[in-house]
C-alpha cells in the first residue's frame, strides 16, 4: 500500500469514528527542539554576535584605504580587528554567560539533571561562541568582497580566516570558564581587559613566545603565509581551550592531556617562526608589469591596477626628462625584488594611493625624480655633505617641484642650491638638457667630484 492510500484510509476511518471527530483533526509531531537550539535563540547569544558585528565593520570601514589594496593587507587588518577588538568583546560577553547559573541560583537544580557537567557547559557557552565567530565570518565576508574590486593578484588567504576564526572561539571558551570559576560581577570587564593585554602585548616583545599571540602577524604584500601556519596555528588555540574545558567539566580529567599535547606540539612550531614569521616571499607577487610610456612605469603585480594612476603622475616629470641623454629606461617599485641597477627606484605605492588612485601626486613624482637623479641610490653615501648634495637637490626640486613647499620660517637654503636651481629654470632648454645628460651620467657612475653647477 503507497503512502497516499494510507493516508485515504486514516481519513477514512477518522471520519467514520466519531471519537475522532468530536477530538479534532490529529495534530502534527512538532520539530525537534533540543537544548542547543534553545540556548542559541535566546537573545544574549545574537546581541553578543551582533556587538561584535558592528565593532568589527567599524574597525575595518575606519581603516578601508590601508587595506583596500591587495589580499594581504585585508588579512592582516581582518586578524588584528577581529582578535583584538572583537576578541575581548567576546570573552567578556562569555565571562558574563558563564556565570549565569550562578546569578540565577539555579546550579544546584541543573546539577540533578541527567545531562552531564560537560554537555551542560558546552550547550551552556555555545551562544557567546558561535555567535561572535558569525559575527566576525559576516564581516570577513563583506571585507573580502569589497577587496576584490581593487586587488591586483592572488585570492583570499581563507585559511588565515579560519584560524582567526577559530581563535576567536577558544577566547570565548576561556571567557565561559573564567565566569564559571569566578564569582565576581566585575569579572567580565576584568576578563576583556586581561584579553586584550595578552593578545597585544606580545606584539612588543622579540622573543619567540610572541608568535603564540594569534593576534601577531608580519606580513609583505609580496608574501604569502606558509602552508602550514594556518592549520598549526588552529591547533594551538583550539586545543588551549579544549584542554581548559575537558579539565573543567569532564568526568575523566585525564582526556585533557589529549588537547593539551596537541597545544603544546603546535605551540612549539611558532615558536620556530623566527623574525620573518609565518610569511615568506612570493616570487611571483613581485613580478614587474610596466606600462608602455618612456621611460617605462613598471609596478609590482600586486599595485597593477596602480598603473594607470603612478603614470600620470609622473608625466610632469617625464616631460621634463625628454631628450635628456642618461635617463634610465624605467622607473620601478622600489621593493621589487626584479629592480636592476640602471632602474630608478620610486617608493610610495602604499603611501600615496589609496584604492589604486594615486591621492598626493606631487610627492609621488619627487619620489621618482630623486630616484632618477639623486646620487645615494646609485653610490655609497657619507655623512659629509659635498658640492654634489646641493646639486642634486636643485635638479631633484626642478624636476618634481611641490607646491608652497617654501617656509619662511625655516633656515635659507645653501646658496649653491639657490643658484643651481634657479638657473635651470632659466637657461635655454638646450643647453639644459645637455647638462642635465651629462649631470646624470656623472651621478650615476658615482664620480661626484665631477658634478659641477650649470
Amino acid at each position: 500500500m503507497t503512502v497516499r492510500e494510507q493516508q485515504e484510509v486514516s481519513a477514512v476511518q477518522g471520519s467514520a469514528d466519531p471519537q475522532a471527530r468530536a477530538d479534532g483533526p490529529a495534530r502534527r509531531p512538532r520539530p525537534f527542539r533540543g537544548p542547543l537550539r534553545a540556548e542559541l535563540t535566546r537573545w544574549f547569544g545574537p546581541v553578543a554576535g551582533a556587538t561584535v558585528l558592528v565593532a568589527l565593520l567599524f574597525a575595518m570601514a575606519d581603516k578601508a584605504d590601508l587595506w583596500l589594496i591587495e589580499w594581504v593587507s585585508t588579512a592582516e587588518h581582518l586578524r588584528t580587528a577581529g582578535l583584538l577588538v572583537g576578541g575581548p568583546l567576546t570573552a567578556a560577553a562569555a565571562c558574563w554567560q558563564g556565570g549565569r547559573e550562578r546569578r540565577r541560583g539555579t546550579r544546584d537544580l541543573l546539577a540533578t539533571m541527567p545531562r552531564t557537567p560537560l554537555r551542560r557547559a558546552v550547550f551552556a557557552a555555545a551562544p557567546t561562541i558561535l555567535w561572535p565567530v558569525v559575527g566576525y565570518l559576516l564581516t570577513a565576508a563583506a571585507c573580502l568582497v569589497a577587496t576584490w574590486r581593487y586587488a591586483s593578484y592572488g585570492s583570499p588567504w581563507v585559511s588565515l580566516i579560519a584560524a582567526d576564526a577559530t581563535a576567536l572561539g577558544a577566547l570565548g571558551v576561556l571567557g565561559f570558564l573564567a565566569g564559571r570559576v569566578v564569582p565576581w560581577r566585575l569579572a567580565p570587564p576584568v576578563v576583556a581587559v586581561g584579553t586584550y593585554l595578552a593578545l597585544g602585548l606580545p606584539g612588543y616583545s622579540e622573543s619567540a613566545i610572541a608568535w603564540l599571540s594569534p593576534a601577531l602577524d608580519y606580513s609583505s604584500p609580496w608574501g604569502r603565509p606558509l602552508w602550514w601556519y594556518a592549520p598549526v596555528s588552529m591547533a594551538w588555540t583550539a586545543g588551549l581551550a579544549g584542554a581548559a574545558l575537558l579539565a573543567y567539566a569532564a568526568r575523566r580529567r585525564v582526556t585533557a592531556l589529549v588537547p593539551l599535547a596537541a597545544a603544546a606540539t603546535a605551540a612549539a612550531l611558532l615558536m620556530q617562526l623566527g623574525d620573518e614569521g609565518p610569511w615568506r616571499p612570493d616570487p611571483a607577487a613581485s613580478a614587474l608589469v610596466c606600462d608602455d610610456g618612456t621611460p617605462q612605469v613598471c609596478a609590482s603585480r600586486v599595485h597593477a591596477r596602480m598603473l594607470p594612476g603612478a603614470s600620470a603622475a609622473l608625466a610632469g616629470l617625464f616631460s621634463k626628462l625628454r631628450g635628456v641623454p642618461n635617463v634610465p629606461a624605467r622607473v620601478v617599485e622600489s621593493e621589487s625584488s626584479e629592480a636592476h641597477g640602471t632602474d630608478a627606484p620610486v617608493s610610495g605605492w602604499d603611501t600615496y594611493f589609496r584604492r589604486n588612485q594615486v591621492t598626493q601626486p606631487e610627492l609621488f613624482a619627487l619620489n621618482a625624480a630623486a630616484g632618477v637623479a639623486d646620487p645615494a641610490f646609485f653610490c655609497p653615501t657619507s655623512d659629509t655633505r659635498t658640492p654634489a648634495d646641493d646639486i642634486s637637490s636643485a635638479v631633484i626640486d626642478w624636476l618634481a617641484p611641490i607646491p608652497g613647499r617654501d617656509d619662511p620660517l625655516a633656515a635659507p637654503p645653501p646658496p649653491l642650491y639657490t643658484r643651481t636651481l634657479t638657473r635651470l629654470r632659466t637657461m635655454p632648454e638646450r643647453e639644459r638638457t645637455r647638462w642635465l645628460g651629462g649631470y646624470l651620467a656623472t651621478a650615476h657612475s658615482c664620480h661626484l667630484q665631477r658634478v659641477t653647477a650649470p
